[in-house]
């Protein structure tokens, strides 16, 4: 039999059991609390990229668009349709863009990279197709090759012609053009992609000389393979200008090599034919299609054996503005004056029909002959008038397809001539 004094037991057993269940439930709670975390994470991911993002710009102060791995660095400009839609300009290009990228010889960048990098920065050279603006896009963004092109289409084919530019010196380093189907249209454009990788220059470092031969700073992932040759020179020769300024330095082949070796990223090869001993860090190189290949080791070798350089550099003064012609903006100004040439006939025809038809209405005559008159200059005022209207829409459509290429401007456009400079004044209204 246990006692319990009044008013002490049954209070300790009370607060007992309350501290009891107080701790119970700071441990329930602490449990729900951690699982509560643990599974509240997802509704609150971290913040992630935006997808489709460049991964760099040059605008922000980060790395450079191209990737620097020893690949030519080739920029392609969007095509210039001709009979296509945008859309389907669009996809063609993705296609070859895909296909150089995959040859593992370029270090690509296209028409959508370009214009994000350089929508707030140089929206003058977004969308660019033309030679001029893609030069200037390949200086600010480093490219070895600027890819421009055209394509046209008919009811079955499609013929895309490109060129291969380099920004240094505007000139074209290779065109090709290509006609295919919708059927052939993937087997063509991968076999053009490697057309233009086997046409491209590669250009290494030598990396070390020895008595057995060279080591140079290109490989199978450039293309090389066993038997290849390659030129070595260096840039030593100073080029000034007016004022006496070094502004560039011209290159001096000084020897022919052959490879023996390949490995993944440099080559062993040894003389072939020289005028100075290699140097590490002097230059190497050469085409992978073997007939350039050839012509350039050919030119080299009479270059070395009489000391003459067959194609110097030459940097032509600056003196004006460099137009450079373009094949497809002649195609479009012979259309555009066609164009022209139609709406004034037919305008002066209507012109015609309407003099007759005052004329008519004046010294009206109600004989058959008289009607027939009035009836017949009322035809041709009309079919004349009408026909202006067409030639009229034509000129407008191809002048709206000449802003859109950058062939035609709105404004004031002081230039330097042959014959002096010129003030041109071009307003629509």
């Amino acid at each position: 039999m246990h006692w319990y004094s009044p008013g002490t037991g049954p209070s300790r057993r009370v607060r007992a059991a309350l501290a009891a269940l107080a701790i119970a439930w700071a441990a329930a709670a602490a449990v729900l609390s951690s699982s509560s975390l643990v599974h509240g994470q997802p509704a609150f991911p971290a913040a992630q990229p935006p997808r489709g993002g460049l991964p760099a710009t040059l605008f922000a102060g980060q790395a450079p668009l191209f990737t620097d791995d020893g690949r030519i660095k080739l920029l392609v400009l969007p095509l210039n349709p001709t009979g296509l839609t945008e859309s389907a300009t669009e996809q063609i290009g993705l296609i070859l863009q895909k296909n150089l990228s995959n040859t593992g010889h370029f270090s690509v960048v296209g028409p959508r990279e370009v214009n994000a990098a350089f929508e707030k920065e140089r929206p003058s050279l977004v969308d660019c197709r033309e030679i001029a603006c893609g030069v200037e896009s390949g200086k600010v963004l480093g490219a070895d090759r600027i890819l421009v092109g055209t394509i046209r289409s008919d009811e079955t084919r499609f013929f895309l012609r490109i060129r291969l530019i380099d920004p240094a010196n505007n000139l074209t380093d290779y065109e090709e053009e290509t006609r295919f189907t919708n059927i052939t249209m993937d087997d063509e454009l991968f076999r053009l992609a490697n057309s233009i990788s086997r046409n491209s220059l590669r250009v290494g470092r030598v990396l070390s000389t020895s008595i057995r031969g060279l080591v140079i700073s290109l490989g199978k992932r450039q293309g090389l393979k066993i038997g290849d040759m390659l030129v070595i020179y260096k840039q030593d020769v100073p080029i000034t200008n007016l004022e006496g300024e070094q502004v560039d330095v011209q290159r001096k082949n000084i020897a022919i090599v052959k490879v023996l070796n390949v490995n993944e990223s440099t080559v062993e090869a040894i003389l072939s034919h020289q005028v100075e001993e290699p140097q590490v860090g002097q230059f190497a190189a050469t085409y992978l299609d073997s007939g350039r290949q050839i012509e350039q080791v050919e030119n080299t070798r009479r270059e070395l054996d009489t000391g003459i350089r067959l194609a110097n550099k030459v940097r032509p003064l600056e003196l004006a503005p460099v137009m450079l012609a373009d094949s497809e903006r002649k195609k479009w100004q012979k259309r555009l004056q066609d164009a022209e040439a139609s709406k004034r006939f037919w305008l002066g025809i209507g012109a015609i029909g309407a003099a007759s038809t005052a004329y008519n209405l004046n010294f009206y005559d109600t004989s058959t002959f008289g009607q027939l008159r009035l009836y017949g200059s009322l035809g041709v005022t009309g079919y004349g008038f009408y026909r202006w209207i067409q030639a009229r829409t034509e000129v407008n459509q191809i002048m709206v397809e000449g802003r859109a290429k950058g062939f035609v401007f709105e404004g004031v456009a002081p230039s330097i001539t042959a014959y002096g400079p010129t003030l041109a004044f071009n307003f629509s209204f």
